[in-house]
C-alpha cells in the first residue's frame, strides 16, 4: 500500500469532506469533516483526511489526535499497513513540532508492525524514518548512514510506485550528500525528489510543503542564490494556489525571508521574518530574530536590531556577525573589533568561518588591521575555491578589495571590486552590489578618477535610496546631512544617541551633566514630534547627521 492509499481507499461517507480534500479546499474540507464525524464516527480512512486537513490549515494538535485514532482504527481493522503509514505520519508531525521522543517513539511502533506482519513496501517507510533521525546527528558516520537509509527506501519505492516516500527519501539523501560535501550529487538528488512535485506525482500534499521548504533551505546551504530564488518563486505560487493553507510554518518563512533580502525586497523579507517569529516554535525563534536583527541593522533602525539580535541570543542563535556589523555601523569600531577577533578564535567549522569572514574583514578594515583583513580575505578566498559556487565567489572578491583599498592598493583594489560588483550584478543581489560599487568609488578617488568615482557613487546611492539603507547611504561621499531644527549641541546628542550611547555615556563624551543631557533629549523629542531613541536615530540616518565627524 501507498503513502497515499491512506487518504483513497474508497468509502461511502462523508462524501463533501473527501470531495473537497480532494479539490484542496482544505478548510472546508475539515468542516464538513467535522459535521460528519459529530454525526457519527468516522471510519479510519476518512480520519486519515480530516486529519490532514487540519495540519494543513495549521491544527497540527488536532491533526495529531485525529491521526491516532485513526491508527487505532486501522489496528482494530486489522489493517496493518495502513496502521504502519499512519505511525509514520504521526511520527513526521511530532517532529515538525520538535517532539523528538514521541517521533522516536511512533517511528518505533511503525517499524514493529512492518516486522511482525512481514510487511515489504512498508519498509521503505521506516528506512526513510530512521534515515531522517540520522540526519539530525552532526556525526559524520551517522549521516552516511542516513544516506544508505534513504538510498534503501528509493530502491523499495520506486518499482512499488510510492512516490511520496521516494520524495522523502531523496530529500534525506539530497541533504546527507550537502552535509558530506557531495554539493552537485546532493542539489542532482533534490532536482529529482523536485521533478516528482512540480509534475504532480506526489499525492500527499504534507510531501509537497516538506519538499518545497527542504529545497529552499538547502540551496540556500549550497550558496547557490539562483536555485534558491527558483524554488522559492515555485513555492510562493503554489501556497497561492492554495489560500487556506498554514505551511510550512517557521524555518521556511526565515529561508523565505532571506531571498527576499537578497533579492532587494527588504519589506517583503521583513514581513517573511515577523510571521516566522510569530509562528515559529519557541526552540526555533532565534533564527527568525537574527534575520529580523539583520533588516532592522541594514535599514538604520539600530534600536531594533538590538532588540532582535539579543532575542535572538536568548533563543540560542548567536548573534553575530550581525551585532559585531552592529556596532561598526553605531562607530563602535573598538568594540566591533573586540568581538571580531574573540570570534576568529572560537569559530572553526567551515560554515561559521564563511558566514563570518566577509564581516571580519569589513571590521577589520575598519579598525586599521590592514594584516588581518588581508588574511581573513585570503582564507575566504580559499573556501570560496573550495565551494565552487558564485555566491562565495563574490563575497571573496569583494572581501579582497576592501582589504586591499584600505591597506591603501587602490589600483590592486579597483580590480576585485569591478569584479565583485559585476559578480553581484550577475547574481541578482542589489545591496552588495551597491556596497562594491561604493568601495569602488573610493578606490577611484584615491587613484585621482573623480569621473569614474562620482559614476560608482551615483550608483550605489540610487541603490541605497530605493533599498532605505541609511547608514550605507549616510556614509557616501558627498551626502548632505540636514539637521532641521535643532541647535548643534542637540544634534552632538542625537548623533551619540544613534551610536547606541546612554545618557551618561553621552554626558561624559559631551562633558555635560546627565540631567543636561536628558532636557536635550526632551527638547529634540519635542522639535521632531517622536518619543523615543529608536526614533532619534532614524532620524539621524534619515537626514546623515552621522556622516559628520
Amino acid at each position: 500500500m501507498l503513502v497515499s492509499e491512506v487518504v483513497r481507499m474508497p468509502q461511502t461517507l462523508p462524501d463533501d469532506g473527501r470531495r473537497l480534500y480532494d479539490a484542496h479546499s482544505w478548510t472546508d474540507a475539515l468542516t464538513a469533516f467535522e459535521r460528519a464525524d459529530s454525526a457519527e464516527p468516522l471510519p479510519a480512512v476518512d480520519l486519515t483526511r480530516y486529519a490532514f486537513s487540519a495540519f494543513l490549515v495549521g491544527r497540527e494538535q488536532q491533526c495529531i489526535d485525529l491521526l491516532g485514532r485513526a491508527f487505532r482504527g486501522f489496528l482494530d481493522a486489522n489493517d496493518g499497513a495502513a496502521a504502519a503509514r499512519t505511525a509514520f505520519w504521526l511520527a513526521v508531525t511530532h517532529s515538525t513540532r520538535r517532539d523528538a521522543a514521541r517521533a522516536e517513539s511512533w517511528g518505533r511502533r511503525m517499524a514493529g508492525i512492518v516486522d511482525d506482519e512481514g510487511l515489504d513496501a512498508e519498509r521503505a517507510l521506516v528506512a526513510t524514518g530512521l534515515g531522517r533521525v540520522a540526519l539530525e546527528s552532526s556525526n559524520p558516520a551517522d549521516v552516511k548512514h542516513a544516506l544508505d537509509l534513504s538510498r534503501e527506501a528509493i530502491v523499495i519505492a520506486r518499482p512499488a510506485r510510492d512516490t511520496d516516500t521516494e520524495v522523502l527519501s531523496r530529500l534525506t539523501a539530497g541533504w546527507a550528500l550537502l552535509r558530506l560535501g557531495s554539493t552537485s550529487e546532493g542539489l542532482a538528488e533534490l532536482d529529482e525528489a523536485m521533478a516528482a512535485v512540480t509534475s504532480g506525482e506526489v499525492r500527499t500534499p504534507l510531501v509537497n510543503g516538506i519538499a518545497y521548504c527542504s529545497v529552499i533551505a538547502a540551496s540556500l546551504k549550497a550558496s547557490d542564490v539562483a536555485r534558491a530564488r527558483d524554488w522559492t518563486t515555485a513555492a510562493t505560487d503554489w501556497c497561492a494556489q492554495h489560500p487556506d493553507l498554514v505551511p510550512f510554518r517557521g524555518l521556511c518563512l526565515v529561508h523565505r525571508s532571506v531571498v527576499k533580502m537578497f533579492d532587494g525586497d527588504w519589506q517583503g523579507a521583513l514581513d517573511e521574518a515577523v510571521t516566522a517569529s510569530q509562528r515559529l516554535l519557541p526552540i526555533d525563534t532565534g533564527h527568525a530574530h537574527y534575520q529580523l536583527g539583520e533588516l532592522h541593522r541594514l535599514a538604520g533602525r539600530f534600536a531594533q536590531a538590538e532588540d532582535a539580535y539579543r532575542l535572538a541570543n536568548a533563543a540560542g542563535r548567536r548573534p553575530e556577525p550581525g551585532l559585531m556589523l552592529l556596532r561598526l555601523a553605531q562607530g563602535r569600531t573598538d568594540a566591533a573589533a573586540v568581538s571580531a577577533r574573540r570570534l576568529n578564535s572560537e569559530l572553526s567549522l567551515p560554515g561559521e568561518r564563511a558566514e563570518f569572514l566577509p564581516a571580519f574583514v569589513d571590521v577589520m578594515a575598519a579598525a586599521g588591521d590592514h594584516a588581518a583583513a588581508a588574511a581573513g580575505a585570503e582564507e575566504l578566498a580559499r573556501l570560496a575555491d573550495s565551494n565552487g559556487s558564485a555566491l562565495p565567489r563574490a563575497l571573496a572578491l569583494t572581501a579582497a578589495g576592501t582589504a586591499l583599498c584600505a591597506s591603501g592598493e587602490a589600483a590592486l583594489a579597483v580590480a576585485k571590486l569591478r569584479e565583485a560588483s559585476l559578480a553581484w550584478h550577475d547574481l541578482g543581489m542589489p545591496y552588495p552590489e551597491a556596497r562594491a560599487r561604493a568601495t569602488l568609488g573610493h578606490c577611484y578617488a584615491a587613484l585621482g578618477d573623480d569621473d569614474a568615482a562620482a559614476l560608482e557613487v551615483e550608483a550605489a546611492r540610487g541603490t541605497f535610496e530605493r533599498l532605505g539603507a541609511q547608514p550605507d547611504l549616510a556614509a557616501l561621499p558627498g551626502h548632505a546631512p540636514s539637521s532641521g531644527p535643532l541647535t548643534a549641541r542637540e544634534l552632538d546628542v542625537v548623533r551619540l544617541v544613534a551610536k547606541g550611547l546612554t545618557n551618561r555615556a553621552v554626558a561624559q563624551e559631551l562633558v555635560l551633566s546627565e540631567k543636561t543631557v536628558a532636557r536635550h533629549l526632551a527638547n529634540i523629542y519635542t522639535k521632531l514630534g517622536i518619543a523615543s531613541r529608536a526614533a532619534a536615530t532614524a532620524y539621524a540616518y534619515d537626514h546623515g547627521l552621522l556622516a559628520r565627524p
